[in-house]
């Protein structure tokens, strides 16, 4: 680590000197008179163009030409600069590649940041017993499961192949059509009109209704306790204990983007409610159980879905002539934390005949998945669980904050069973196992790296949000449950003590930091830039950061002062597995896209209402892109065209403290305003954002049902 990171420190020196002497090279040159080339050309007429920092004199006050006229006191403003495809037309800013030349500091100036809370000494022993349990306990487990792999379950024999028809209205007629044929397409539908399968996550409630029921020789066996497959009842037919589950967890979900159908498409004045038509179905599984029975239960209902069309929900606006098996045309996989981790190893694993040949062809009619908050790479609250679950002895201290930790993550209040005081052995049989990181990556990784199905990730970076006690624990930028590493779909190892989240070097602290906004926004921006310095582990550099999925940006969309991305390293913030893209982050937490929290429409709001995502006091809306991947974009699903992704308008925004005044000859940062008179501004700071279009109407979500699966 030592000897990289040296190597590191001269690369961001060599790259710094590198830009800074082009610079001076230029200047000297026009200053000097001397010969003149088109980069230089240009290179000077971009810094001409940058936002100016204002003069300051030795009290702080901004100083002027003695010439201007009309100098306006310091204002705060904000700028909506307008499409990155206008300000910048000669630059391809459909990725995040074009960062790296930018000229301008997107940063002017600014003031420390505040003070960080001291972490108390009780979190100090939890933070110590857990890399303790991570370095001598994990290891044994992460063997234990690779060499003792649960077998597969299931064996599908080879299916039919599909056979689809297109109707006549008004008779009975049916006439053969090719089930890819532009026929089962609608482009004003999510995903062309594709059918969709919905995935949960980790069910809290699953885990907690365990702890409060243990099971007893005596009496009934409580519902959270039985098990795929032997009672496949629970988890397949209405009002099953898991199937409900699975159907209150999308239902919100599911309500806004299909049965309401909220939409604000070029076409739309305003955002406007339009039921949609899709067919969809939902998979039920058990947190209580391995990895492996979630896989399996998810290739059985899929598998029933094609078949026999079971659980498959078949809105009134579905298409009369069409007539097709489900997933005739590729279905749409919408997974949410470890939904995600769930559907890309069942596809390789159905991929590689694991399921058999009927398992190859359930893989096969995947067209895209769309990951939510995924526990890609799993999560270390997951840890936590599994420290309760083998029962290891911990200081006193430390056994308080982690159970405590559980326990809030759990959801336990009032008379509920405390994980302290209750038999917690069954989590050491839970999907908590696979979600512990090093087991995801070592044993399930290679799987991920394997998925034939190209998968989209939206993640999200919020400093606290709904779960107050797991952000502390959790290396880097997080949501409250998985770290932005873990969701944005990159491999590279993280594990306090030993290797720092992916991340970048800037060039100043102040500058890194978000200042924006007042009261509650300011708490959380100070909460992000404490996640980001949440390495668990010295720094790799000085002024390095944990990043977001892309390095440039923040999880408020705020553009990095970054002087080294990291590349091709270790902590290269934009590694990814194999066919999976990242597309969108936000300033979100974990439950914000998937799981239950209610939209407007669930409320009866009209559709131009904005959802209200209340935490510090303030609302939380910033969505920005995150592509790292041009394949994203030229990336196909079918014949007829249908893009993984189409490109999504990205804003510029200013917001900083400015003054203004007028000057009769023009400098650096002026613009001419009449004859013989220029307009100038000045900043005492400054921060620039580059956020999706529409971003304080739509969240994450509705990006992904607009601009996915789109021809």
């Amino acid at each position: 680590m030592a000897a990289h990171a040296d190597t590191a420190l001269s690369a961001v020196a060599a790259r710094y000197l590198r830009r800074m002497s082009v610079l001076w090279v230029v200047l000297l040159m026009a200053a000097c008179g001397g010969g003149s080339s088109p980069e230089a050309d240009q290179t000077i007429a971009a810094l001409s163009a940058c936002d100016q920092p204002a003069e300051l004199d030795k009290f702080g006050n901004v100083t002027v030409p003695p010439e201007a006229t009309n100098v306006t006191a310091p204002t705060y403003v904000e700028e909506n600069r307008g499409l990155l495809t206008d300000l910048y037309p000669d630059i391809d800013t459909s990725t995040d590649a074009f960062y790296a030349n930018q000229v301008c500091d997107p940063s002017i100036g600014g003031d420390e940041p505040p003070a960080e809370v001291p972490e108390s000494d009780a979190d100090k022993s939890a933070e110590i017993a857990l890399e303790k349990f991570e370095q001598n306990e994990v290891p044994a487990l992460v063997t234990n499961v690779a060499e003792h792999p649960l077998p597969p379950l299931s064996d599908f024999p080879a299916m039919p192949d599909a056979v689809c028809f297109t109707k006549t209205a008004g008779t009975e007629v049916k006439t053969p059509t090719p089930c890819n044929s532009k026929i089962f397409l609608d482009s004003s539908q999510p995903f062309e009109g594709r059918d969709i399968i919905y995935v949960h996550g980790l069910a809290t409630e699953h885990l907690t209704a365990r702890l409060n029921h243990p099971p007893s020789a005596m009496g009934p066996v409580y519902p959270a306790n039985r098990v795929w497959p032997q009672d496949a009842s629970e988890f397949l037919n209405t009002g099953g204990y898991f199937r409900t589950y699975a159907e209150d967890y999308w239902k919100s979900h599911i309500e806004e983007h299909l049965g309401q159908g909220w939409q604000w498409t070029p076409n739309d004045a305003a955002p406007v409610y339009q039921p949609k038509h899709n067919r969809y179905m939902l998979v039920a599984w058990s947190s209580n159980q391995r990895l492996a029975y979630a896989q399996d239960a998810l290739m059985n209902q899929i598998s029933q879905a094609i078949l026999a069309n079971k659980n498959v929900v078949t809105p009134p606006g579905y298409p009369a002539n069409w007539d097709k098996p489900f997933c005739a045309n590729g279905c749409i996989l919408i997974s949410h934390s470890t939904g995600s981790l769930i559907v890309s190893t069942a596809m390789a694993k159905a991929a590689s005949e694991d399921y058999g040949k009927g398992g190859i062809q359930i893989a096969e009619r995947m067209a895209a998945h769309i990951s939510f908050n995924g526990a890609i790479s799993g999560s270390r609250v997951a840890t936590v669980g599994l420290v309760l679950g083998m029962a290891i002895s911990l200081p006193v201290d430390a056994s308080n904050v982690i159970c405590d930790m559980f326990n809030v993550f759990l959801g336990i209040t009032g008379n509920s069973t405390n994980s302290c005081n209750a038999d917690t052995s069954y989590l050491a049989n839970s999907v908590l196992v696979d979600l512990v990181p090093a087991v995801t990556q070592t044993v399930w990784g290679p799987l991920v790296n394997k998925t034939p199905v190209p998968t989209v990730t939206f993640a999200g970076g919020h400093p606290i949000g709904g779960y107050v006690v797991t952000s502390r624990f959790l290396p880097g930028v997080d949501d409250g449950v998985v770290t932005m590493d873990s969701a944005c779909g990159n491999p590279n190892p993280v594990q306090p003590g030993l290797f720092a989240p992916s991340g970048v070097t800037v060039f100043s602290m102040i500058k890194a930091f978000d200042m924006t906004g007042f009261g509650g926004r300011l708490v959380r921006n100070s909460g992000v830039l404490t996640a980001e310095k949440n390495l668990k582990v010295p720094f790799p550099t000085p002024l390095y950061l944990a990043a977001a999925c892309s390095p440039w940006l923040s999880p408020t969309g705020m553009v990095l002062p970054v002087v080294y991305a990291w590349a091709s390293t270790p902590h290269d913030p934009r590694n990814r597995y194999h066919n999976h893209y990242s597309f969108v982050q936000s300033i979100a937490e974990h439950s914000h896209d998937g799981g239950k929290a209610d939209w407007p429409s669930t409320l009866g709001d009209p559709a131009s209402t904005q959802r209200h995502y209340l935490f510090f006091g303030d609302d939380n809306l910033e969505e920005s892109r995150a592509v790292t991947d041009s394949t994203i974009y030229t990336r196909t699903i079918d014949t007829n065209g249908t893009h993984l992704v189409k490109p999504v308008p990205v804003r510029e925004f200013v917001r900083g403290r400015q003054v203004g005044f007028n000057l009769p000859f023009k400098i650096k940062g002026c613009r001419q305003d009449g004859l013989a008179n220029y307009y100038c501004k000045r900043w005492l700071w400054k921060r620039t954002y580059h956020l999706l279009d529409n971003w304080e109407q739509k969240q994450s979500s509705h990006y992904a049902y607009e601009f996915v699966g789109r021809r």
